[in-house]
């Protein structure tokens, strides 16, 4: 619950941002795969282009219960886009925690894990306001893991 209230706060105060600056707001929802926890999550993200070629996006997973294990996934990224046309590529980095939790026989036991994003992306705009933005990154966190992503972008002007 804390790590969907801090999601909503960031959206808000990014939201929020954008009168006061001139910079390019993005909304996305999707899903991504994460190959060493093997799940499918739910990921919301926004992104905030503060330079022509640079942007800050943060997106939260919620991967999809399996056998009472919950696990979730925060990710602080910067990208930095290499084209500004139709196809918009970009390499990216950031940070990410990872937060699983299960019940066994009446005991509950929690852990989280942190580490380093590094990967890359492209948004491919099919109308001024719409989109979509596959992914693929690695995270170092834990033993390290690939994670795919694609999601619908909607571009705020």
């Amino acid at each position: 619950m804390k790590k969907l209230f801090f999601l909503i706060t960031f959206v808000i105060v990014t939201l929020s941002a954008k009168g006061q600056s001139t910079g390019e707001l993005r909304l996305q929802v999707g899903g991504d795969y994460g190959f060493e926890i093997e799940r499918f999550g739910v990921n919301f993200g926004a992104e905030y282009l503060f330079l022509d070629n640079i942007s800050v996006a943060p997106n939260f997973t919620v991967y999809f219960p399996e056998e009472d294990v919950n696990a979730s996934n925060l990710n602080l990224d910067v990208r930095y886009y290499l084209s500004h046309q139709q196809l918009q590529f970009y390499g990216m980095a950031g940070f990410t925690t990872l937060w699983v939790s299960s019940k066994y026989m009446g005991i509950k036991a929690s852990a989280s894990n942190s580490g380093a994003n590094i990967g890359v992306g492209t948004v491919i705009k099919f109308t001024d306001n719409f989109g979509i933005n596959p992914e693929v990154k690695y995270q170092t966190l834990g033993d390290g893991q690939v994670v795919v992503k694609a999601g619908l972008v909607y571009l705020l002007q």
